[in-house]
């Protein structure tokens, strides 16, 4: 059974940055150590992650977010941004994806009642993630970064919890 903790101490922390670094040129391929490490301190500072364990308490994916965006300093905190989010490949064909965003949405309604949106950002070369988040949202800008074009998706809030909500 795959238990979803978010994080709120030093050991569930030390965990979710450990799974990140080693997966993290699984999430975007040639991403840097720093850059994974900023999202971290950003996820501390200014939003919430969560660790995805098995049934030997093996961190098997992760997922997070920030309310606000960084290019405005993480002031505007209506808008929550999805991290990167990884997943063991046991775990990719099953409901646990949806289920992850499930918990991240009721940790940003949690967190902030003030969110009206959701954006996730997303390589533009992942088609699994691009056909999943089509369906939920509308892509609104691509941007070029370091690691080629990223596509962002946006919807209200509301409408992404109640997509979460569709698959309890």
């Amino acid at each position: 059974m795959v238990k979803f903790e978010i994080c709120e101490n030093n050991g569930q922390w030390s965990r979710f940055t450990e799974f990140y670094m080693e997966h993290r040129q699984r999430i975007i391929p040639g991403y840097q150590v720093t850059h994974a490490l900023t999202d971290v301190k950003n996820c501390i500072r200014n939003g919430s992650a969560a660790i995805l364990t098995d049934e030997l308490d093996e961190v098997i994916g992760m997922g997070s977010f920030v309310l606000g965006l960084e290019k405005h300093g993480f002031n505007n905190k209506e808008i929550a941004v999805l991290g990167n989010c990884y997943f063991a490949d046991k775990y990719r064909s099953n409901r646990t994806f949806i289920r992850g965003l499930q918990v991240l949405a009721a940790k940003i309604g949690e967190l902030s009642g003030d969110v009206k949106e959701v954006r996730i950002p997303t390589s533009a070369d992942n088609h699994y993630t691009n056909g999943l988040y089509r369906k939920i949202s509308d892509r609104i800008e691509t941007i070029d970064t370091l690691y080629g074009p990223f596509h962002v998706y946006s919807t209200p809030y509301d409408a992404f919890a109640g997509f979460c909500g569709r698959f309890r």
